[in-house]
């Protein structure tokens, strides 16, 4: 199939998925959960969910989001069933998604940076010249 059909695939399960999560799954391990994009393998028999945790994950978190979204897996991909017609239905896989924590971290780290050496930050403080002396 196309990467067109495959893209539109792969948009509706995740919005299925985030759906279902939102208002179908009562696990209250994965309240926090919110997906963030799908990967459909080729012959669309693996799609990658990856997730995020809404106010950051730690390890322990993580760990009890995994073990939720694993035990309510198989009526997901029964409700993918359903609502989307493909000849194959993909076994589904989730996996944290890191990125955002990276991207807060680098954060962090900039606004450290910027917090300890505000001459640098070029935040308003204009370069001496030689007639200021």
């Amino acid at each position: 199939m196309s990467d067109r059909n495959k893209g539109r695939v792969e948009e509706t399960i995740l919005e299925l998925v985030a759906q279902l999560l939102l208002r179908r799954v009562k696990d209250p391990r994965v309240a926090d959960v919110s997906p963030t994009r799908v990967d459909v393998s080729r012959d669309y028999s693996v799609a990658k969910i990856y997730y995020n945790l809404i106010g950051g994950g730690g390890e322990q978190r993580v760990a009890e989001a995994s073990a939720g979204l694993a035990s309510c897996r198989g009526f997901i991909r029964g409700q993918v069933k359903r609502q989307v017609r493909l000849r194959t239905i993909p076994e589904l896989v989730f996996l944290y998604d890191v990125s955002l924590d990276r991207a807060m971290h680098i954060e962090e780290l900039l606004e450290k940076i910027q917090h300890d050496d505000p001459e640098q930050s070029g935040s308003g403080a204009e370069p001496r010249g030689e007639d200021d002396e």
